[in-house]
């Protein structure tokens, strides 16, 4: 009987190890993600001025003057580039060379000429620096597309 119950023991430890290692496996892998909502990819745009929405979940979004702590994040948008690295700082008052920095799940492109586009929304740290790992969304678009009639 104490065999049985040594066994018994062991098994529920077993077990019990078992769902504490998956429990850890998904807090591990639940970090933030980003995607993009509007526009659609590939989309054909008439105008010169394209809304970019986007949500994040997983994360605390808030303006970067206003964070706290380094988890406190906020986005970065890249028009036509993709020159981010992970552990590199984005430069700062870059909006006429194509980066854009926000805390809003939306942001409005204006004076965009004719053509395809692509924007990357970067999800990034307090001080600016990409999220490790990286969390980005895509999208591609072409503007001054002339609607079929």
């Amino acid at each position: 009987m104490g065999t049985m119950k040594r066994q018994f023991v062991v098994m529920a430890g077993l077990v019990g190890l078992v769902f504490v290692f998956a429990a850890l496996s998904v807090w591990a892998q639940a970090g933030p993600s980003l995607k993009i909502t509007s526009p659609k990819s590939g989309a054909d745009i008439s105008v010169d001025t394209v809304t970019i929405t986007y949500e994040a979940t997983g994360v605390k979004i808030v303006p970067a003057a206003d964070a706290k702590a380094r988890e406190e994040a906020h986005f970065h948008l890249f028009l036509d580039r993709k020159d981010f690295k992970p552990g590199v700082e984005i430069p700062r008052d870059m909006e006429k060379e194509g980066i854009y920095h926000t805390a809003k799940t939306s942001h409005e492109l204006k004076g965009l000429k004719p053509g395809k586009h692509e924007v990357t929304v970067v999800l990034s740290y307090n001080n600016h620096v990409p999220w490790e790992p990286l969390v980005t969304a895509t999208v591609t678009f072409n503007t001054g597309v002339k609607k079929k009639k």
